[in-house]
């Protein structure tokens, strides 16, 4: 059962990841859109390692599939990076849960999997609770957040990129894999940086920011790095359904990495609000795992 502990690692992973992206938006960098070109950058780097430790076969069919995988992948970041800079991290680690539902109706129509009737009560059960954690009063009414328009398009590309990766999961090993995919993150980076306004930001970041946040940002890509290849090895060792079914820890992980680091270093990860937000956080997540659950 060692692949259980490799998917709720990753997952734990995943929601670090998240605080420290958050912390970067809101304190080291000025704006989002310098962020996925910071990714391309990093992943590039990782998947030339992974290209010269394991080499390439030949790319094939699969070998494109991941590629576009990448691409689309990066497309994802773009409107991650923008939804944590503007939702909390233990709100977009959970948000990043509705990816389970864009994955199940696609699947359904490009790769024909049943939808029972437990899928669809998982279905209402995620989508219900996604909108009641993204719903804010303001001013004696209840709203959206900003940060659900953009999270919400990044679970879609990562829906997609998952249900195109699917199948190579199954057909390759674990640096192909990365190699590939990381290829084309880095395809997806270049498109991004056609952009003059993402370009003028990551001029303006590498001007102001330093050293020191730069190498913040390659220690999250590097941490997002370590969360995949766990994942990618639960993926290998165990049932993909239950594994991609496990990922509905990862709000839980992410309220208990604030709850954490709030108490080590309140200056810099100050907790937003009160015990009774906390609770109904927990009861939502725990609504949507039985959701994922479902769904699996």
């Amino acid at each position: 059962m060692q692949w259980i502990f490799y998917a709720v690692a990753s997952q734990a992973v995943y929601a670090a990841v998240n605080h420290l992206d958050s912390h970067i938006v809101s304190h080291r960098v000025k704006g989002p859109a310098a962020l996925p070109l910071y990714t391309a950058l990093v992943v590039l780097a990782i998947a030339l390692i992974a290209f010269l430790a394991g080499g390439l076969p030949r790319p094939g069919l699969a070998g494109a599939y991941l590629v576009a995988s990448g691409f689309i992948l990066m497309m994802a970041y773009v409107f991650y990076f923008r939804a944590i800079a503007v939702g909390d991290a233990a709100f977009v680690s959970a948000m990043f849960q509705v990816n389970a539902v864009f994955t199940l109706v696609l699947s359904n129509v490009f790769l024909h999997e049943r939808l029972s009737g437990a899928r669809w009560i998982g279905f209402f059960l995620i989508v219900g609770a996604a909108v009641a954690l993204a719903l804010e009063r303001v001013e004696g009414r209840l709203r959206l957040g900003r940060a659900f328009g953009p999270i919400l398009i990044a679970d879609l590309f990562w829906a997609t990129a998952t249900v195109i990766v699917k199948q190579a999961f199954m057909t390759r090993s674990l640096l192909p894999i990365v190699a590939y995919e990381g290829f084309g993150v880095a395809l997806g980076g270049a498109a991004v940086a056609l952009s003059p306004t993402v370009r003028r930001a990551f001029r303006t970041s590498l001007r102001e920011s330093g050293a020191g946040v730069i190498a913040l940002v390659c220690a999250s890509e590097a941490l997002g790095f370590l969360g995949k290849a766990l994942f990618f090895l639960a993926v290998s060792l165990g049932p993909v359904a239950i594994v991609s079914a496990l990922g509905g820890v990862q709000p839980f992980f992410s309220i208990a990495w604030a709850w954490a680091l709030a108490r080590l270093l309140p200056r810099v990860f100050p907790l937003q609000r009160g015990g009774a937000h906390l609770a109904q956080r927990l009861l939502l997540c725990a609504v949507l795992l039985a959701g994922i659950w479902l769904c699996r």
